[in-house]
């Protein structure tokens, strides 16, 4: 959409033989525009034909666009490949990247009924498997109806009355190509649409209590704070609906009935699932349970009147799924994010340059002059190693912002797998300061714990003037999992330890007090057991300061962190498939540490066990302190999910398998 009501249709292309991490950047051209398809009202037709001229008119016109490829699919066509050979080749349309009305109109069938199968429109919510649709059935039935004869499958297929772009297509399966679309099926769609709806429904549409969950929210720094909650937004974006599933599950945590629960927890399992970038047989198995767990469990909703029936195409769509990602591979080669942002380069920045006046016109010619200055700016960078040319769609990558002058270079510890400032930001803080201004009460205590137990040095004795240098953060580097990423760059882990700022009046004007950011982490606490799963020998723990040893005190290779202990990860909600936790104390007094840096695994999320009803004296910034109960959040990244979820469930499924046979 374009300012006014002016529109416009881009058909993008692609080749399968790509890697989809190339394909999915912008700036590799892997994806290329092909044609626009004129969007126009019809008004020559009466308001009766009118939709159905329309539909034609998108077949009449993709069949032009595609009409090379019926005889290069039937006699080949000659291509130079990158090894110097000419190979002949057999183009074939083999997978469709549409949203679901798209997906409806290319298969010739209403929105009411699945584009794909051929199960009964009233029968999209339960849980049955259909076959797919026959491309020479449908075609047959098209042409019967056509022809006056009224076949009976014309109406229990829900078809329409259109000659279809892709029947001379060889060796084209068209409703086999038809991808899974996690934008609008999912994220949009079956979340945000329909779950988000029901779960507020759940806790008896108390839309205070949901906005409240999620403004006392506990921050991370990958996880979007919603200060005035969900319900008063009215725009939302995929990546705003991805944050909202990341809490969600925990969010409805003892407000609502455990069978919703289960239901929410089932379709947040399988957008998790859905969103791998490796699958297994393994991990196929459990995205079809989770589809299995929501069916067994969304009786509830219409226990509780939120539902008549479950007849909705996109909550029936997801699932094929399985058998899309064993045909055509993982879904994020085929996600719509993709196509969207490339309506940015290929569409969006032609009309700007445009007059707005017959602007497809102008748009075709300006990117046409685009992409041969591109191929020459490519070929000079290939001909000249040393010529650099800025592309269209190319931009500079912004420069990190340091936090203060101490921060702005970082040593990698490559053996270690952390990185800390070169010189720590505050320099010779005192033992009082960092008792008061960090809560580190038994700071001295835990660290001649440590000193007498590693043997680096005597005790420091109580009343000392020594002083620490102390850092804000810590960046720690995920493992490369294949599931979570496909790409091998380490993905940074920043782990802060900050103390509250108040605000003061500057000459550049007032500077607003901050709150305090101390990270919640998984601690390595003890080497793990073998198979006794993938969480032995890891705690959770809230770091409160990260410093290292004055030299006269002793030199340690790695700096130090004093952490708050959480109890062991020992008890399983069963209906959040989540660990419950919470402050682990000793007399009234919280357990505490000092551990080197190396210990510290990776930072983890907690979310306030809510309740019924969450406390009117919460906040954001306080509910670590306040709350008593937590629930240890698999959610928050997709590294999380693999660990805390998919490989947890694996070995539990694996205990209770073996528990069976004996």
């Amino acid at each position: 959409m374009f300012s006014g009501d002016k529109q416009a249709w881009p058909v993008y292309l692609s080749i399968g033989n790509i890697e989809k991490s190339t394909r999915r950047q912008p700036t590799s051209r892997a994806m290329v525009l092909i044609g626009y398809i004129p969007v126009c009202k019809l008004e020559c037709f009466s308001e009766k034909n009118r939709s159905v001229k329309g539909y034609q008119l998108f077949h009449d016109c993709m069949r032009t666009l595609l009409e090379p490829l019926i005889d290069a699919g039937k006699q080949g066509v000659d291509m130079p490949c990158a090894d110097g050979f000419i190979r002949r080749v057999y183009p074939i349309l083999a997978a469709y990247i549409a949203d679901y009305p798209e997906q409806c109109l290319v298969a010739c069938c209403k929105e009411n009924t699945c584009s794909q199968c051929a199960v009964p429109a009233k029968k999209r919510g339960d849980q049955i498997h259909s076959v797919l649709r026959d491309p020479q059935e449908t075609l047959r039935t098209l042409a019967e109806q056509s022809w006056g004869e009224k076949p009976k499958k014309f109406v229990t297929q829900n078809l329409r009355p259109i000659n279809p772009f892709w029947k001379d297509l060889p060796h084209c399966d068209i409703f086999s190509c038809m991808t899974p679309d996690l934008l609008h099926q999912l994220h949009k769609g079956v979340f945000k649409d329909h779950i988000v709806s029901w779960g507020t429904q759940a806790i008896n549409g108390d839309t205070a209590e949901i906005d409240r969950h999620f403004r006392t929210m506990t921050p991370h720094p990958s996880l979007r704070h919603f200060k005035k909650g969900i319900t008063l937004t009215t725009q939302w974006t995929g990546t705003e609906h991805k944050n909202m599933e990341k809490v969600f599950v925990g969010v409805l945590a003892g407000a609502t009935d455990p069978a919703v629960i289960r239901a929410v927890r089932a379709i947040l399992d399988f957008i998790y699932y859905a969103h791998f970038e490796t699958h297994t047989d393994k991990s196929l198995r459990c995205l079809d349970e989770a589809w299995v767990t929501f069916h067994e469990n969304k009786k509830v909703f219409q226990d509780l009147l939120i539902r008549d029936h479950f007849n909705i195409s996109k909550l029936h769509n997801i699932k094929h799924y399985v058998d899309s990602i064993r045909s055509r591979g993982t879904t994020d080669g085929f996600n719509t994010e993709g196509t969207e942002r490339l309506h940015i380069d290929l569409a969006k920045l032609g009309y700007r340059a445009s007059n707005k006046k017959a602007y497809i016109k102008q748009m075709t010619i300006w990117l046409t002059r685009q992409e041969a200055v591109q191929r020459f700016c490519a070929y000079l960078q290939w001909a000249i190693p040393s010529y650099r040319a800025q592309l269209l769609g190319e931009v500079d990558e912004p420069l990190e912002d340091a936090q203060d002058e101490g921060e702005k270079e970082e040593e990698k510890i490559s053996t270690t797998g952390y990185t800390v400032a070169k010189k720590p930001p505050l320099p010779n803080v005192p033992i009082s300061s960092i008792s008061e201004d960090y809560s580190a009460k038994d700071f001295l205590i835990e660290l001649n714990k440590y000193l007498q137990a590693s043997n680096i040095a005597p005790s420091i004795p109580p009343g000392s003037e020594s002083s620490f240098s102390v850092y804000k953060q810590v960046t720690k580097y995920l493992p490369f999992v294949p599931e979570a990423t496909s790409s091998l760059e380490p993905i940074r882990d920043t782990i802060h330890a900050v103390k509250s700022q108040p605000g003061k009046v500057t000459i550049s004007g007032i500077k607003h007090a901050t709150h305090g950011q101390f990270s919640t982490v998984l601690v390595r606490e003890r080497p793990p057991t073998e198979g006794k799963g993938p969480l032995d020998g890891l705690r959770v723990a809230q770091v409160r300061l990260i410093f290292k040893l004055p030299e006269e005190v002793g030199l340690i290779p790695h700096p130090l962190a004093y952490i708050h202990w959480y109890t062991p990860l020992q008890t399983f909600n069963e209906d959040l498939m989540m660990f419950q936790i919470s402050r682990s104390t000793r007399n009234h007094r919280q357990r505490a540490a000092v551990i080197p840096v190396t210990q510290i695994v990776r930072s983890c999320h907690l979310i306030p066990n809510f309740g019924r009803s969450a406390s009117t004296t919460w906040e954001s910034h306080t509910a670590l302190n306040e709350a008593t109960n937590f629930f240890l959040n698999p959610y928050l990244r997709h590294h999380d999910f693999y660990l805390l979820h998919h490989l947890l469930g694996l070995y539990r499924t694996e205990q209770s398998r073996r528990q069976w046979h004996r």
